[in-house]
């Protein structure tokens, strides 16, 4: 089975890039990586799924909270995406195709709404504007879509598994998962290659040693 090969044979048998990097750090060794990127003009956050979730949200916010359980669109703001698209399953088709008609101002506006939040701003302060905008511009708005209704499939599954790092520079996009002597988890071994077979874009693999 690919969850007991080690971790360049799953790579290899993914088809999923693989390289090796050495870095001097202190800390979490993703942090470093992205550091490293951004020394190379990534745009960048490392914070797994939580980017292209509130990208998600942020997209799907007019609605999420016109649905809401509570009328609440603060609650819409802060509850996991996950969650919503569980409890409002019989209306994730009209929620997720409300997408197109969202213009690049409301989405800035819905995803500053979202990160201004005190909860979120503490959790993830790395949802920066600057990353909002430059996924807004790199991704296609069918690629949303496509992504979301994947997700709303199974918002549980596809919750977990992403790379550590989402990295953006122009309408370049790249997904790296970061390890050092660990191998990927299950929850990757689902995510990854169905969500690289939609979106089109690279996942890698980066094993950091010092």
């Amino acid at each position: 089975m690919i969850s007991r090969m080690p971790l360049a044979k799953q790579c290899s048998e993914m088809s999923l890039e693989y390289e090796t990097v050495q870095l001097p750090y202190e800390g979490k060794p993703e942090q470093a990586l992205l550091a490293y990127y951004e020394s190379l003009n990534y745009i960048g956050i490392s914070t797994e799924g939580i980017g292209i979730f509130t990208v998600l949200k942020s997209l799907m916010l007019d609605k999420l909270a016109q649905y809401n359980s509570f009328n609440d669109r603060a609650d819409a703001c802060t509850r996991y995406l996950e969650a919503q698209l569980t409890i409002l399953k019989d209306k994730a088709e009209e929620i997720i195709m409300s997408i197109p008609s969202v213009s690049r101002k409301r989405y800035i506006s819905n995803y500053h709404e979202i990160i201004s939040d005190p909860f979120i701003a503490s959790e993830y302060p790395e949802l920066s504007m600057e990353f909002a905008i430059a996924m807004y511009d790199a991704v296609d708005t069918d690629v949303y879509i496509a992504v979301a209704k994947k997700v709303a499939e199974d918002p549980y599954t596809y919750r977990n598994g992403w790379p550590d790092l989402t990295l953006i520079k122009e309408d370049e996009v790249l997904f790296i998962e970061v390890k050092t002597n660990d191998k990927l988890h299950e929850s990757q071994l689902i995510t990854i290659p169905t969500m690289r077979d939609i979106m089109l874009f690279p996942f890698r693999v980066c094993r950091i040693t010092k």
